[in-house]
């Protein structure tokens, strides 16, 4: 026969003779809560049951187990993780409304420049623009051999002659343009 406590009997006498039982709710213990939240932020399993306080021997498995059988601590990640990603959403929800009340008000006072401006950041800001930039600093793939060639040459000039001239060949002849300075520099 259940025991019950004085409280519990008298309750159920004033709620029509029935006594609910209810199940203690379970809790992460502090380690299950330190876990959840190393992963939810983006640590592996094992660095997460490490960073908990699990050992280092055995943190793969007990991040393992601890990640697919045990449900509270599921939740918890789950939850951790619908929180953050509810606080990005919501951060750009609110930069694009203000990016939009900043081009209306920019309409309003006829400020078309500062209009333009804020909508294309807006677009931006949305994924709808891709900005490219290609770096192209003496890209010689793109550049014939005489353009190389003569590039070399302004690269002479700049240096005050420190590059050495030399004969080359352009397409099978030889072409040989010594500079009579740097003749001389080469000579002593």
């Amino acid at each position: 026969m259940e025991t019950r406590s004085p409280l519990t009997l008298y309750r159920a006498v004033h709620d029509g003779g029935t006594v609910e039982h209810r199940p203690k709710e379970k809790k992460l213990t502090p380690k299950q809560e330190k876990f959840a939240q190393a992963v939810a932020s983006g640590t592996s399993l094992k660095e997460a049951a490490v960073l908990a306080g699990y050992s280092h021997k055995n943190a793969s498995r007990a991040g393992a187990f601890l990640a697919n059988n045990e449900p509270l601590v599921q939740r918890r990640i789950q939850e951790l993780q619908n929180r953050g990603a509810a606080r990005a959403t919501l951060t750009l929800v609110n930069h694009l409304e203000n990016l939009e009340k900043l081009r209306d008000q920019a309409m309003q006072n006829n400020a078309f420049g500062a209009a333009v401006t804020a909508e294309v950041s807006r677009g931006k800001a949305a994924g709808l623009y891709i900005d490219r930039k290609e770096l192209t600093v003496n890209k010689t793939s793109d550049m014939t051999k005489l353009q190389i060639i003569e590039r070399i040459k302004e690269l002479h000039e700049q240096s005050g002659g420190i590059l050495p001239t030399t004969p080359y060949t352009v397409e099978g002849e030889v072409v040989e343009e010594p500079v009579p300075e740097q003749q001389e520099s080469i000579n002593k």
